[in-house]
């Protein structure tokens, strides 16, 4: 460690054609990895378009400037080992390749990269939004229990909420929408909680209630499938733990 094997270090290369819908033109179009073991490097159409390491988080390569209408040639290549396999060290067996989902995505101009909501049990929240360039605003509509829906400013406080606790999972709902200098382009849409994260006197509190986590590790690994975990096999490991308390 941290010099990679050049011998025995197997290389997997992935080529897949598809066509562009018409009415993805003039829109930004990202691809997105889910998980890749141990890291990819992606070529659309003869260019190469990035590299990412970092097998169980996902990756995201805009591939505004390499597509274009009609046939498209994606083509990714894998390495099994790379120096970020020693900072990946743990007790699971080494797999590698693709193990989540991919896809491609088709975005308006003006839309929100990302978004934040901090919500606290005393009623007062912010939200943060990565806006896009070519977005010129965006508006926060938000409702819950007893609420109906409202705009609301970027940061405030709300009266007399409903607080979230694994007990008693109190939801309410935030719809942003976005507009670049004409309309309305895009509308995102999540659900939160108000509640207080803490440590106070060694503890982990709850909205000023004490907690214990009691839990599992568990690795992404299936008899059949590898890394690749079906919704079926991850209920069945569920309620086999919970049979056996």
């Amino acid at each position: 460690p941290p010099y990679v094997p050049t011998e025995r270090n197997h290389v997997g290369q992935y080529r897949r054609t598809f066509d562009m819908p018409a009415g993805w033109v003039g829109k930004d179009i990202v691809l997105t990895i889910g998980s890749v073991t141990s890291n990819v490097r992606v070529w659309v159409n003869g260019k190469e378009v990035g590299y990412s390491e970092d097998s169980k988080l996902q990756a995201d390569f805009d591939l505004t400037g390499y597509v274009r209408p009609g046939e498209n040639l994606i083509a990714l290549e894998v390495f099994r080992w790379c120096d970020g396999s020693y900072m990946e060290d743990q007790d699971f067996w080494r797999f590698c390749g693709i193990a989540r989902e991919t896809y491609l995505t088709a975005y308006p101009k003006a839309r929100i990269s990302d978004i934040r909501i901090k919500a606290e049990a005393d009623g007062s929240y912010s939200i943060e939004s990565k806006l896009s360039k070519g977005a010129r605003s965006v508006r926060y509509l938000m409702s819950g229990p007893g609420m109906e829906e409202v705009e609301v400013p970027a940061s405030g406080r709300i009266d007399n909420v409903k607080t979230w606790s694994a007990e008693t999972p109190s939801l309410y709902h935030l719809k942003a929408v976005v507009s670049d200098a004409k309309s309305v382009t895009e509308t995102v849409e999540t659900d939160f909680g108000f509640r207080t994260v803490a440590i106070e006197d060694g503890l982990l509190k709850v909205n000023g209630k004490p907690i214990l986590i009691k839990g599992a590790d568990r690795h992404e690994l299936d008899p059949d499938g590898g890394y690749v975990l079906s919704r079926e096999r991850m209920l069945k490991d569920i309620q086999i733990m919970k049979e056996f308390n």
